[in-house]
């Protein structure tokens, strides 16, 4: 399987340099956030280089996933126009293209092609990323024939 969450994926390479022609490289210090949880923001990120990591409150302490380059972020908020579900937070020196969502919604608005691809560019990722979580939920449920969770709930019987 396939795990790596690619921007290209279901674009043209003149897509691809729009994109770069419309977006401005991002130089992030480890520990910095792009986006925060509860906040829309005003662009969606490519990840150039580097690494982040996706973190949500009262969840786990450990982050929900890690995204390198090629990685899409803040797209689901582009597509809902919804406040970021998580805080992406840099793991050390990275880079991203930062890609304002007006000029996005301006092109997609003018350029219908475009439109469809950077919509299924959308749908991949979001289809990438569902299938990666549940094989982890499906790893994490699974040693051998037995889930996990059964020697802390189904304990043997006494007698």
């Amino acid at each position: 399987m396939r795990t790596t969450i690619g921007l290209k994926d279901g674009l043209r390479d003149e897509d691809l340099a729009w994109l770069f022609q419309a977006g401005v490289k991002r130089v992030v210090s480890p520990g910095t956030a792009i986006v925060h949880e509860g906040v829309r923001p005003n662009a969606i990120f490519v990840v150039i280089h580097g690494q982040f990591s996706v973190r949500v409150k009262n969840v786990t302490d450990e982050p929900l996933a890690k995204l390198s380059a090629g990685e899409l972020i803040g797209e689901i908020s582009f597509l809902e126009g919804s406040p970021a579900s998580a805080t992406i937070v840099s793991e050390e020196e990275s880079a991203v293209l930062v890609i304002d969502n007006q000029l996005l919604n301006e092109r997609i608005r003018d350029n219908t092609s475009f439109a469809a691809r950077m919509y299924r560019s959308f749908a991949l990722t979001a289809e990438r990323r569902l299938r990666n979580r549940v094989d982890h939920l499906a790893s994490l449920f699974a040693i051998g024939s037995e889930p996990r969770w059964q020697d802390e709930f189904c304990a043997p019987a006494l007698g």
